[in-house]
């Protein structure tokens, strides 16, 4: 029906409303209510955020959908559109030529209430000339959440980044593995052959010569490492599943930096409570794993800092928190920190969260990162318990028991 029948129509219902009696007009406006109750029925079934604005680009009517996904409620309505989706310039975008409007698909990102992704499309409304001029209705929005797609392409693109570099980590180790062997066996060639001359006790040429084959010999280390460092983080070996206690591979892990962490100054806290259940895992691989993020960690405190390991157990996970209070970082690198080669320190090759992470998803875990600028950094690795602790309700009361079960 076209907004002119409508109005006609409108016209002779309200030239009989005097005609009607009260009980007549009652049981219109009860219908007319109940008809408004189901199209808003109607409307809050629909799974798509629906919201319509008028030509002051205020908020006329939203679903349940909207209410939910965009963080809605009783007084958005008569809202500016733009306080609540500011990443679009409402403006030119519904106040330009309608002609530009069609249903191809916009997309945007939002950070409130939650961050997602959504795609939306836009309706215009025909207006009614019964509706005070800048209340018309003017468009409908209608938004999808996408975020679950947009996840699933970032994945598939990382995992289409691994293959590539992986392929070029064979490349790399061949044309570097070999040759970097060689130059160190030469090396070892050339200190021989020096001691063998004949040389005045503390001659400064021997001394010098010696030296700079040091440095020679740490550079082809340095580079071995490196290309080693490389393979495991794009080719990690499938861990070898023993039973292993984990209070036991922290303190070792802890152990093995102990020169580092007296030297920078490092105040280490480790909050390792006892009745750890025992995990399977490679005890080589979550070792490096822990060293790395140790590491890392006194990286961040050049000047000295606290460093706390605490452990928590719940009915799935074994979580291990490494928590420093360095000086943090922003949102634009956290996104970027397990990018190969991407580091926010002077030094490093960048690889070293890669490799934990490759070892934590190689055992079923999950690495997980929380940051803010100056309140320092947090790295979690949960791990799946070897046996899953069951609630059960006691046979004969309330009380609750629980029962380990191991996992198939």
């Amino acid at each position: 029906m076209s907004s002119k029948r409508n109005q006609k129509f409108a016209d002779k219902l309200f030239e009989r409303f005097d005609r009607l009696d009260k009980a007549s007009f009652q049981q219109y406006m009860l219908g007319v209510l109940k008809e408004k109750g189901f199209i808003e029925s109607v409307f809050n079934t629909i799974k798509e955020a629906v919201i319509v604005v008028d030509e002051s680009l205020e908020i006329r009517f939203y679903n349940l959908a909207a209410q939910s996904l965009l963080g809605l409620d009783e007084e958005s309505t008569g809202k500016y559109i733009g306080k609540y989706l500011k990443q679009v310039d409402w403006h030119k975008l519904l106040l330009g030529d309608d002609r530009s409007w069609d249903v191809s698909r916009r997309e945007m990102e939002i950070f409130y209430p939650e961050h997602r992704y959504l795609s939306y499309y836009i309706m215009p409304v025909s207006t009614s000339g019964g509706l005070k001029r800048g209340h018309r209705p003017l468009a409908t929005l209608i938004f999808n959440d996408v975020t679950e797609v947009q996840v699933a392409n970032e994945q598939n693109l990382e995992t289409q980044k691994v293959k590539a570099i992986t392929q070029l980590a064979a490349a790399v180790a061949h044309e570097l593995g070999n040759p970097l062997n060689s130059l160190g066996i030469h090396l070892q060639l050339l200190k021989r052959s020096l001691k063998k001359i004949p040389v005045e006790p503390g001659s400064e040429q021997m001394e010098a010569a010696m030296k700079h084959i040091a440095v020679a010999e740490q550079e082809v280390q340095r580079l071995d490492s490196i290309v080693k460092n490389f393979l495991e983080a794009v080719r990690p070996k499938p861990p070898k599943r023993e039973p292993l206690l984990l209070e036991k591979l922290l303190l070792d892990a802890l152990e093995f930096m102990r020169n580092e962490i007296e030297n920078k100054q490092v105040q280490v806290e480790a909050r390792i409570p006892g009745g750890i259940p025992v995990l399977m895992g490679d005890e080589g691989q979550l070792t490096q794993a822990a060293y790395n993020l140790i590491k890392n960690a006194i990286q961040a405190m050049p000047e000295g800092g606290k460093l706390v390991i605490a452990v928590d157990v719940d009915d799935v996970h074994v979580n291990v928190r490494f928590i420093d209070n360095g000086p943090g970082i922003d949102e634009k690198n956290l996104s970027r920190l397990m990018e190969p080669y991407f580091t926010t320190k002077s030094s490093g090759t960048g690889l070293g969260l890669l490799i934990v992470d490759r070892i934590v998803r190689a055992h079923g875990g999950e690495l997980t990162i929380e940051s803010r600028p100056g309140e320092g950094t947090a790295f979690t690795i949960s791990l799946p318990r070897h046996a899953r602790r069951i609630r059960q309700l006691g046979s004969g009361d309330d009380s609750s028991r629980e029962q380990a079960q191991e996992k198939q």
